[in-house]
């Protein structure tokens, strides 16, 4: 997760240009894993997951790295929180298909100029040949592993439909191992803009 910080900080030209974030939400927070690594940017950071137990073991490995925790969907925290300034999400955006309800709630949730930071998945190297070939026009692909792998270009499409543009992108090579295959996938830091400027 410290290449989400990374990336993160590219996208504002280095660590020390990063702002202050009044409200972050850290959208299925886990045990505070991606949290910790954005805390020093964050006025007031809400860890959100769906497991009442993991924000429980949250606060047991890392006592005080939230300010505040929530069980529940974090498409409704975003709009229950607004105006979010941050939206951190390391890991939790591979378990959809669909991301136009997800990037939907982002939208309504961020302030203007409010920016998400997060990670999903892309097809393996040998998958992405087969959906070329068979499906050239993919958005997502669920994947043996039950996660989602999503399309770059699809992504992008749906931050143009929401009003998230691309701050910043990076593609993660083989970042985890799953048996002997290779995991690819993407980075995205994305802003809310107006619709003039996407």
């Amino acid at each position: 997760f410290q290449k989400l910080r990374i990336a993160f900080d590219k996208a504002f030209g280095g660590e020390e240009k990063v702002p202050k974030f009044d409200l972050v939400v850290d959208a299925g927070c886990g045990t505070g894993l991606v949290g910790e690594q954005f805390r020093n940017v964050s006025k007031t950071l809400v860890g959100v997951d769906l497991s009442p137990a993991i924000i429980e073991e949250a606060k047991k490995a890392r006592p005080g790295l939230y300010d505040e925790t929530k069980v529940g969907d974090i498409t409704e925290v975003f709009r229950d929180k607004k105006p979010v300034s941050l939206i951190i999400a390391g890991d939790s955006y591979i378990y959809f298909g669909d991301l136009v309800p997800l990037f939907e709630s982002m939208e309504e949730g961020l302030m203007d100029g409010g920016v998400a930071a997060f990670t999903l998945e892309n097809a393996s190297d040998e998958f992405q040949v087969k959906l070329q070939e068979t499906k050239p026009d993919w958005r997502w692909q669920l994947q043996p592993s039950g996660r989602f792998a999503h399309n770059k270009k699809y992504i992008e499409e749906v931050g143009k439909q929401t009003s998230l543009k691309v701050l910043h992108y990076e593609e993660m090579r083989g970042f985890r191992k799953e048996g002997a295959h290779d995991v690819n996938g993407h980075i995205f830091i994305m802003q809310k803009v107006s619709s003039q400027e996407l």
